[in-house]
């Protein structure tokens, strides 16, 4: 499912006007007509009244004919137009007109307060996708009514106040139960803070053209469960480890080993049929006792426990049989390590996952990650990808997108961003867009986990791109399994490894779609 900015929308808009005839009344109508069907959902089991709030442009054109609608429907439905009538454009006047005649009750934003706080539903149609800024004036003072009420809240297009190319939420913005965006979704229903407020999301159809969507390029997707399907590795009645991919770890400095069992963890969970895990001398025998399903290997140890420059040679020397490489948890980060690090990207065999203390390797200098001769997935987190880019925290959290295509295109890998929508950059600038997790995951070894996982779908004869982005949606789906069973608080993450094989399971049999699509 593409996912578009507010000009990519319109720019499809005005070829539906330009090629099939389409008018905006015609695309007013059909939105609010899907309006009204999911309001009329969500209203099941009660009478009403509904109130529509509705703004000065074409979103309060949209919620004033689904008022109309709703009535039609026999829905006691009031509509507050925080607009006089000369402001308003030509199709909204008209869906107002038409709503009058059809008996829904006009109300001047003086009456808001009192209709609003009797209301079972409210509709937000006060700013839609064209809105530049924060709310301000009247519209600020309708949102403010909206959240006051405390009631159930339906969104058209995006929940007022929320920048839909940015999730900024610089005013005061709707908080949503649930947000029906049209035709497909918006850049700013995916973007924190912004996305804490939208609820639950369900993409509306209003006849968009596929040709008309393919002429805008877009490069933003939703990881679907059916794509993942589509990704996932088959296998005949008599494979076996040898044909399920191999993998080398390189991970779990002394007083880190956790971090490389770990990621062994997350390898054989994903499906990879043998894990071999490289660890400083001191380390592998613990890594040996805590993970009996992995080989281990040592390496020649620093004086401070962690992993020798010097080794980096003999560790690609014995995974030259390697599917794919992980490296970075618990590797530690002092210069050997990090020599160690650079060595085995420059000289690495088989496709490779860096996470953690192997990406602190290359802060600042993300080109020398470019050298890497194989298909390489780099898995930071926010504060990590700005030391990697030479950001701040705040610039890279401020626009998301460009910091995880910059890096792409820096350093020529696959970059997987963390953080609630984890999003994932191929060096072309398509960009994945994860549904699935919540925070849950943020518990010690989970990224750990993820790279493991990652590695594992590689081994097994993924492409780059695509073990990012199913990685990410299998570690999120197995949270959020998790997150229904015990809650979102003190899950550990070796259970968030234990839950990927049913999550992997789930996807195959036909996991439902997380954002939902309406036709109506």
């Amino acid at each position: 499912m593409k996912v578009v900015s507010g000009e990519q929308m319109r720019a499809i808009e005005a070829r539906l006007f330009d090629q099939y005839g389409f008018t905006s009344a015609i695309l007013m109508e059909l939105a609010g007509r899907q309006v009204a069907l999911i309001a009329r959902r969500m209203m099941q089991g009660r009478s009403g009244p509904i109130v529509v709030v509705c703004g000065k442009g074409n979103n309060g054109g949209d919620g004033l004919v689904a008022a109309r609608w709703l009535r039609h429907w026999g829905f006691p439905v009031s509509a507050v137009v925080w607009a006089s009538l000369d402001d308003l454009p030509a199709d909204a006047a008209a869906a107002l007109y038409s709503a009058r005649m059809a008996g829904v009750n006009i109300l001047m934003p003086a009456q808001a307060y009192e209709a609003l706080q009797g209301a079972d539903l409210i509709i937000d149609a006060v700013l839609g996708t064209g809105a530049v800024g924060s709310a301000r004036g009247q519209a600020a003072e309708a949102i403010k009514l909206i959240n006051a009420a405390n009631r159930m809240v339906l969104a058209v297009d995006i929940p007022s106040g929320i920048g839909t190319n940015t999730g900024r939420v610089d005013g005061p913005a709707v908080r949503a139960d649930v947000t029906v965006t049209f035709g497909l979704p918006k850049l700013g229903l995916f973007l924190f803070p912004g996305a804490d407020l939208v609820g639950r999301i369900v993409v509306a159809d209003i006849g968009l053209d596929e040709k008309a969507i393919e002429a805008e390029n877009i490069q933003v997707e939703l990881t679907r469960p059916a794509m993942v399907k589509s990704w996932l590795p088959t296998y005949s009645r008599d494979a076996h480890k040898g044909t399920r991919g191999r993998v080398y770890v390189a991970a779990g400095s002394h007083g880190m080993v956790g971090a490389g069992a770990l990621a062994a963890v997350g390898a054989l969970r994903a499906g990879a049929g043998l894990v071999t895990v490289a660890a400083p001398e001191r380390s592998q025998p613990v890594l040996a006792a805590m993970r009996p399903e992995c080989m281990t290997m040592a390496l020649p140890e620093s004086e401070a426990g962690g992993f020798r420059a010097e080794s980096a040679e003999d560790f690609l020397q014995r995974a030259a049989r390697a599917d794919a490489l992980a490296v970075g948890p618990g590797l530690g980060t002092d210069a050997d390590a990090q020599l160690f690090t650079r060595r085995v990207v420059a000289g690495a065999t088989a496709p490779v996952v860096l996470d953690a203390d192997a990406i602190k390797a290359f802060a600042g200098r993300p080109e020398l990650l470019a050298e890497c001769p194989m298909p390489l997935v780099i898995t930071p987190h926010p504060g990590e990808m700005a030391h990697l880019l030479g950001a701040s925290v705040e610039s890279v959290q401020a626009d998301r997108f460009a910091a995880v295509r910059r890096a792409a295109e820096l350093t020529k890998a696959v970059v997987l961003l963390k953080g609630a929508y984890t999003l994932i950059a191929e060096p072309g600038g398509q960009v994945f867009i994860n549904p699935t997790g919540s925070r849950i995951l943020g518990t010690a070894g989970s990224g750990d986990v993820l790279t493991g996982i990652i590695a594992g779908l590689m081994a097994q004869g993924m492409g780059a791109p695509e073990a990012a982005a199913a990685g990410a949606f299998l570690h999120g789906l197995a949270g959020d399994r998790l997150a229904r069973r015990l809650g979102l608080d003190g899950v550990l993450a070796g259970e968030i490894a234990a839950e990927v094989p049913a999550a992997q399971q789930a996807v195959r049999e036909g996991l439902p779609d997380l954002i939902e699509e309406f036709v109506g």
